[in-house]
């Protein structure tokens, strides 16, 4: 996935309507990952395992350092990125609500 090295791997999820996902990503010093956003609705839970996670939704940058953790809603373009100087490794679950 990532020009360095890095991967996202699905270890976890479901189909149907209301969609959940888990995801274990690595990624290596200046590796990138954007999206355009998901359905309306979408939302993530992050928890960062080692290094520190920049997270950008719109124009609102967030960073998650190794321990902790965060909910993001990603029906917007966004982003997340390593920028330290080391491996950054967090999971990640994307819950996505079907339409009503």
């Amino acid at each position: 996935m990532g020009p360095e090295g890095g991967s996202a791997r699905l270890l976890a999820g479901t189909s149907g309507p209301d969609m959940v996902e888990l995801w274990r990503w690595e990624m290596h010093p200046g590796e990138v990952f954007t999206s355009l956003g998901h359905p309306h609705g979408t939302f993530e839970l992050f928890h960062v395992e080692q290094g520190i996670l920049e997270l950008c939704v719109v124009d609102t940058v967030t960073t998650i350092g190794a321990g902790n953790a965060a909910v993001a809603r990603t029906d917007s373009p966004h982003h997340y990125a390593n920028r330290g100087d080391g491996l950054l490794i967090f999971t990640m679950t994307v819950a996505e609500p079907g339409s009503l």
